[in-house]
């Protein structure tokens, strides 16, 4: 069993490809650009340039694991080109979307023409580079994609944004776009096989998308180990949220749960650590939250250490990995089951249903009033955080290609 692994980006640091080359079973590995081989310098220089500042440092970055360097393939000129043209002219949503598109499957072209080695297997993407895995369909390999949010992403936010107006601009309906270029959902119709990091990622896949479950595995992400050694001494009353302040990620519900919880004279802090848009932190229910916006890892480090409780009352992810790194750091998360987190109700943390914001300031109100509780429940997020390390993400996921044989 040997895989081509491709993938646009340096998602969670390049873990597929270097963890199936540990296992023996990487064959290439395919992606845009990478921060290796001189391109750190030239990332570095570039980062100078107003136009191109934040693209060079998120370039600096993607730096390769060492083990999977000479079975990597990358399509530079292609890459740069595509990030200087929209560096120079940022495109609309519309026009963004479709280039990406077009992007993608350009690279899938130049993947193919590359070729597949002695591969048996394809792992792709949620469908990126979307000619590879039409090619590898049409030469007899196995495709297996990650399904790395819910696909209905698009549709719940439609419907949020529909319901909380001004909250965040209109999105276009890819769905549509997509059709209207004529572009093959190749995620349903070419993969064999499905990883999803969480039963709600499958549930929804299989539920609304028609997946068959029996194809379907979930592998859970993991986390860095050395987050379980961080000693959290919490301020009382102190609530955590990372992420980007926006309706995917529930800030809206957990804006309303401040201000219930505010009104029931329990007047805890609500510290916000991400991106926020004025839309947002102008709202006027949003007044009760501290908005940090990004802040440094070491900061972030930081507010694990001195917070009470994690809370993300996501309305889609995948499985967010914040919640990982908050059991990690000892603390109770209350979540929501489409945040796809680990978390065992009433064990380590509470799952709340989403758009619920009287369950989310009750889940909260349960956890901080009762310290005995509270304690209780941080000393299991710790220990359940150790079963959810990198290393074993990477068992799991051997284990579970492996079983497809």
């Amino acid at each position: 069993m040997k895989f081509v692994v491709a993938q646009i980006g340096a998602r969670r640091s390049y873990a597929v490809p270097a963890i199936l080359e540990k296992a023996g079973m990487l064959e290439r590995f395919y992606t845009d650009i990478t921060g290796d081989n001189g391109f750190a310098a030239f990332a570095s220089a570039a980062a100078t340039l107003p136009f191109l500042g934040n693209a060079a440092q998120r370039l600096a970055g993607r730096r390769l694991p060492e083990n999977i360097r000479s079975r990597t393939t990358t399509f530079r000129a292609r890459s740069l080109l595509r990030a200087l043209r929209r560096a120079i002219r940022p495109p609309d949503v519309v026009d963004a979307f479709r280039e990406s598109v077009g992007f993608s499957n350009d690279l899938g072209r130049a993947m193919v023409a590359r070729g597949f080695g002695e591969a048996t297997h394809v792992y792709s993407m949620l469908g990126e580079c979307a000619p590879l895995l039409v090619a590898a369909k049409e030469r007899g390999l196995t495709v297996v994609s990650e399904i790395y949010i819910l696909l209905s992403t698009e549709r719940i936010l439609a419907e949020e944004r529909k319901e909380f107006p001004g909250w965040e601009p209109d999105f276009p309906d890819y769905a549509a776009l997509r059709r209207e270029m004529g572009d093959e959902d190749v995620l349903l119709t070419r993969s064999d096989f499905a990883i999803c990091p969480s039963p709600a990622v499958r549930d929804d896949l299989v539920e609304n998308f028609g997946f068959a479950r029996e194809r379907t595995f979930v592998v859970p992400y993991g986390v860095n180990p050395e987050l379980l050694s961080l000693r959290n001494n919490p301020v009382p009353g102190r609530i955590l949220f990372a992420g980007t302040a926006e309706l995917r990620k529930g800030i809206h519900y957990l804006a309303m749960a401040a201000e219930r919880l505010h009104a029931r004279r329990l007047p805890y802090e609500f510290r916000i650590a991400g991106n926020v848009q004025p839309s947002v932190a102008n709202q006027k229910i949003c007044r009760h939250l501290t908005l940090l916006d990004r802040i440094p890892r070491h900061e972030m480090v930081t507010e694990f250490g001195k917070a009470d409780l994690f809370v993300l009352p996501s309305l889609a992810e995948g499985s967010a990995e914040v919640t990982y790194e908050a059991l990690a750091c000892g603390l109770p998360v209350v979540t929501t089951p489409e945040a796809g987190s680990v978390v065992r109700d009433g064990v380590d943390g509470r799952i709340v249903p989403s758009r619920d914001a009287d369950a989310i300031a009750d889940a909260i109100s349960e956890i901080i009033e009762d310290r005995e509780k509270r304690t209780a429940l941080a000393n299991a997020a710790r220990e359940r955080a150790i079963e959810f390390t990198w290393a074993r993400y990477g068992e799991r996921l051997v284990n579970t290609l492996q079983s497809l044989e």
